[in-house]
């Protein structure tokens, strides 16, 4: 038997080709899953620990651990003194680091849309930093750059570069390119080292340090010499390990980013659920092909039990081959999505593809694990089948006990899905109740297989409405290909249903997309009360000096200016994103204030966004914490909604609760008479002295916001697209198998005057008919599901709805059905009449 179900499977070159690209499309997306995110965690551990390495000990400032990105308080430089003289310590080093902007020789700003531009001193402990070129900065007209930004700058030893910190640029020469280990760069991030007194000068941090590093000389563990720091300095200092210290920021970056592997896990899954259906389809049309061979192998004595067993070793064999050949693919598909991923703004940190066993184990199981569940039921249903039966000439239809039972399933799956739906979208939950959000995706989900198992149900009625005007446009081939697809409403329901979760998906991301874009529009507009805003140039910029807002708000032209900051900081527990501004800031961003007045922000109060003040009122105190500083109880004096923000503090509260100082925005309102492009004109010479920082209008900050929707909404096109090769491929699958299928059928035609072209022309038009109905049942529950995730997701969001571009997904996929056509149509047009005439 075993020999029969690899013979079956190599013999059988069609169905082992687009089962087996079906697999291998499924396999392909959870390794290259698991090898994506496997690489991303080893990359930051091992960026940690190249960065921690050549001390054993680092002395800061106590910080949260619940806030461990939260730059710690400096330290007095006379505090390294105090370290040395600790029983234990070899040496000892005080580092200086900070954030920097950087432009190169020509005076263009080097952008960054992930890892940082840090400044920091050139180490006197051993280091994985050496210099490749040049000289160690040692005046503080001179820097040390790596040799990525270099090459990305094309800066060479003696060019002038300018920096900016808290102060005004600064032009410094190019002393050093530094290499890492062999590597240009620490995980992507830039680095530019300078000697103590430049980046003191940079960071304002005259007389202190940002961290001490210490060498032990061995005579004890690295933990007890850090038990005898913390001892000598005091309790508001801590010592750590630098293997804790990365273990620690590994662990927080590892949390941070764990929203990708759940994204790109989730689209792993699409491709899964729409591989299952394909399968399936291939296996239940294989069978009925092979009902006189298996009848045979009963006839000489094959059991039922062999009859299963054949059939799903055949699946153990093609999935084997296919799962081979997803792994190379999941390889591949990694780096593409790594590289979309830097493409789309979120730059990670660079470092080769990690692919563990692990990842190789997970792989052949799900190929495996997915082509056994498709093929099971198809295969017991193949063992069913009597002797005697299944030699009968011909192939009948599924009975219609068969539709029924799709019915009795698929009905109750539908209607507990849409009462899901409707409980999470009309009803006021209680606080145990899982979220409308939760119960609306649980509901989503159940619909989904309902409808895929009621597709068959509907496929006869639905094939015949849209048949019609196929019919009347292409004569007998349309008439043909309408009773094609009616005739076997099984066959075409699983092939529509696959297209179905695709394009379901991707109008409900359409939508999605359409009604944050749409909201965004009229939040900006509505809020956007300054002339122009100052932003760091490109996506995702930290922030730039607080020194462009003074000289802005000296200009002649200037009426106001207020400036924006952000941070995290911790109320009840939880982390909070927090705003901070002047009093010109929350007079020139549109707040919607419920109850307060964001007037009195400063000193020891604060604002609640609406779902964060819930069970306060005024005049509570609220107990925040902030990384570098502890908790510290402000009094709540206004509460409003729909804001990014969780809450907002006045600059003075931030400033004593950070250590960070730099803008993320300035907002600029010009005094009256003055025009955006005379007030843009007088910006320009700060903001070119400066560089990195572009002046925006509403209509060009809108259109940021919207690019970076439609950046995010191409990563996502880009992953749903692979389920909708799934899908076609099933198209290929069940249109390929149906012409053998029909081999004598078309034979028959062809020898009644047919030509060619018409059997193109029929099997075409059927792909067209069955693509057209997968793509109508898809784009009807994106739209559904689209309206209730918006719906669900309340106020904050409204509902948009994209038609020029879901009508265009809907004509792609009918075009996709007609690709999908053109090789089965040539093999079907292409066949021997006489042959086909003879063929059992």
């Amino acid at each position: 038997m075993w020999r029969a179900a690899l013979k079956a499977a190599i013999g059988h070159r069609a169905r082992l080709l687009i089962s087996g690209l079906v697999i291998a499309f499924s396999v392909g997306f959870v390794v290259a899953t698991l090898v994506f995110t496997d690489t991303l965690s080893r990359t930051f551990e091992t960026l940690f620990q190249d960065t921690f390495a050549g001390f054993d000990i680092q002395i800061r400032s106590e910080v949260d651990p619940e806030l461990p990105f939260a730059i710690p308080q400096p330290l007095d430089e006379d505090l390294l003194d105090a370290v040395i003289a600790v029983d234990g310590v070899a040496d000892a080093q005080g580092s200086v680091t900070g954030f920097l902007a950087l432009a190169g020789p020509d005076g263009t700003a080097v952008e960054t849309s992930g890892p940082p531009i840090f400044g920091l001193t050139w180490p006197k402990l051993p280091t994985i930093a050496a210099i490749r070129s040049g000289a160690p900065p040692a005046a503080t007209s001179e820097v040390a750059i790596d040799a990525a930004v270099a090459r990305r700058m094309d800066a060479a030893i003696g060019d002038t570069v300018t920096i900016t910190g808290l102060g005004g640029p600064r032009e410094v020469t190019v002393a050093g390119i530094v290499e890492f280990s062999g590597a240009e760069s620490v995980g992507g991030t830039v680095s530019v080292f300078m000697n103590v007194e430049l980046a003191r000068q940079m960071f304002d941090l005259a007389g202190r340090y940002s961290t001490i590093e210490v060498v032990g000389d061995d005579s004890v563990p690295a933990t007890d010499l850090a038990g005898r720091l913390e001892a000598a300095l005091g309790e508001e200092f801590e010592a750590i390990s630098a293997e804790a210290l990365a273990r620690q920021q590994v662990e927080a970056f590892t949390e941070a980013i764990s929203f990708i592997r759940t994204f790109v896990l989730v689209f792993a899954g699409v491709a899964l659920f729409v591989g299952t259906f394909v399968i399936s389809n291939i296996f239940r049309v294989t069978i009925a092909q092979r009902t006189r061979e298996l009848a045979v192998l009963r006839a000489i004595g094959a059991t039922a039990g062999q009859i299963r067993n054949l059939m799903l070793a055949e699946a153990l064999a093609i999935s084997l081959i296919a799962s081979s050949v997803g792994l190379l693919m999941g390889v591949g598909l990694a780096q593409l999505i790594r590289l979309g991923f830097g493409a789309g703004g979120l730059a990670l940190p660079e470092g080769p593809l990690r692919v563990t066993p692990g990842t190789l184990l997970a792989g052949f199981a799900t190929g495996v694990g997915v082509t056994t569940v498709s093929a099971l039921v198809p295969a017991f249903k193949a063992a069913a089948v009597a002797p005697i039966q299944a030699m009968r000439e011909g192939f009948a239809p599924p009975a219609r006990r068969q539709l029924r039972v799709r019915t009795l399933v698929g009905g109750p799956l539908t209607g507990a899905g849409a009462a899901l739906l409707g409980v999470g979208l009309f009803f006021d939950l209680p606080d145990w109740a899982p979220s409308a959000i939760w119960l609306v995706g649980a509901g989503a989900a159940l619909m989904f297989v309902g409808l895929a198992v009621l597709a068959a149900v509907i496929a006869r009625p639905v094939a015949s409405v849209l048949g019609r005007p196929v019919s009347r446009l292409s004569g007998i081939t349309g008439r043909l290909a309408r009773g094609n697809a009616m005739r076997a409403p099984r066959r075409t329901g699983l092939t529509a249903s696959a297209l179905m979760v695709g394009l379901a998906l991707v109008s409900l991301v359409s939508i999605l997309a359409e009604s944050a874009r749409v909201t965004a529009d009229q939040e900006l507009t509505a809020r956007f009360r300054s002339d122009v805003i100052l932003a760091p140039s490109g996506f995702g910029g930290l922030g730039f000096s607080p020194e462009v807002a003074r000289r802005v708000a000296a200009l002649d032209v200037v009426e106001r200016v207020g400036s924006q900051r952000q941070g995290q900081i911790l109320i009840d527990g939880d982390d909070t994103f927090v705003g901070a501004g002047t009093g010109a800031t929350f007079e020139l961003i549109g707040y919607s204030v419920l109850e307060g007045d964001l007037g009195l922000l400063g000193g020891d109060t604060v604002a609640l966004r609406a779902d964060r003040a819930e069970g306060r009122a005024l005049g509570d105190m609220v107990a925040v914490t902030f990384g570098a500083t502890g908790v510290r109880p402000l009094e709540l004096v206004a509460i409003y909604e729909d804001s990014p923000a969780g809450a907002l503090i006045g600059m003075d509260t931030y400033e004593a609760g950070f250590v960070e100082r730099l803008d993320s925005q300035v907002l600029v309102e010009f005094v009256d008479g003055v025009g955006v492009d005379q007030g843009r004109a007088a910006l320009e010479p700060v903001v070119t002295e400066f560089r990195g920082i572009q002046i925006q209008d509403q209509e060009a900050f809108r259109d940021q916001a919207s690019g970076a929707i439609g950046t995010i909404l191409n990563i996502l096109y880009a992953l749903l697209a692979v389920s909708l090769v799934i899908g076609t491929l099933g198209v290929v699958g069940t249109l390929l198998l149906s012409v053998i299928e029909r081999t004598r059928e078309i034979g028959v035609l062809r020898a009644v005057g047919m030509v060619r072209g018409q059997v193109r022309s029929m099997i075409t038009w059927e792909a067209v008919i069955i693509a057209t109905f997968g793509g109508l049942l898809g784009t009807g529950i994106g739209l559904l599901f689209g309206w209730s995730v918006v719906t669900a997701i309340g106020d904050d969001l409204r509902f948009a709805a994209p038609w020029p571009q879901l009508v265009s997904w809907l004509v792609a996929t009918s075009g996709l059905g007609i690709l999908a056509a053109i090789y089965p149509a040539r093999r079907g047009s292409r066949l021997d009449v006489l042959q086909a005439i003879a063929y059992e």
